[in-house]
């Protein structure tokens, strides 16, 4: 028989293990466009499979070059590195954040990228509706609780003892 605090470990996991695979997903299918799409390039069958018809017609017209245009046109510096961090921050944070992996790491990379998509690209379209910012602030706030709180016990950072010492619960997580 599990203990009130076993139980509670679990329970609290299993939620960040939620939280992760909802915002890694979202994350990793935001930023494999950026980094990997363009013209006559399709995604891997299983990421087809997974993300449906609309994410292949993203990955057609995505890539870094033409990420950079658009960063470029809203006057972002360097654009063609802004480019390749932004998907970066977006395709390798999300599956950092999905596997929990490094993730007081990552979170901190997706954060920013979400508070410079909403400041540059979102926020005169204001909270709600399209092109709004109610999707990059989830997304980032997604990120600042599991930056917060940590993966939980089922993580590659748990497994491998990278939470050891990393906060108040960190006992309950190993």
């Amino acid at each position: 028989m599990r203990t009130r605090e076993q139980r509670e470990v679990i329970v609290r996991s299993l939620g960040l293990l939620v939280l992760r695979i909802a915002t890694g997903g979202l994350l990793i299918a935001h930023g494999y466009p950026k980094l990997f799409g363009g013209e006559n390039k399709t995604p891997p069958g299983p990421m087809r499979k997974i993300y449906g018809k609309n994410f292949e017609a993203a990955v057609e017209r995505g890539g870094p070059d033409a990420f950079a245009q658009a960063l470029e046109q809203m006057k972002v510096p360097a654009p063609k590195a802004s480019a390749y961090l932004s998907g970066v921050a977006e395709f390798g944070g999300g599956l950092a954040l999905l596997l929990g992996f490094q993730t007081r790491a990552a979170a901190p990379a997706v954060m920013f990228n979400m508070g410079t998509a909403i400041r540059k690209v979102h926020w005169d379209n204001g909270f709600y509706g399209e092109g709004g910012y109610e999707f990059p602030l989830l997304l980032g706030a997604s990120a600042l609780t599991l930056f917060l709180a940590g993966p939980g016990a089922i993580s590659i950072d748990a497994v491998t003892g990278a939470l050891k010492g990393a906060g108040p619960h960190d006992e309950d997580e190993s």
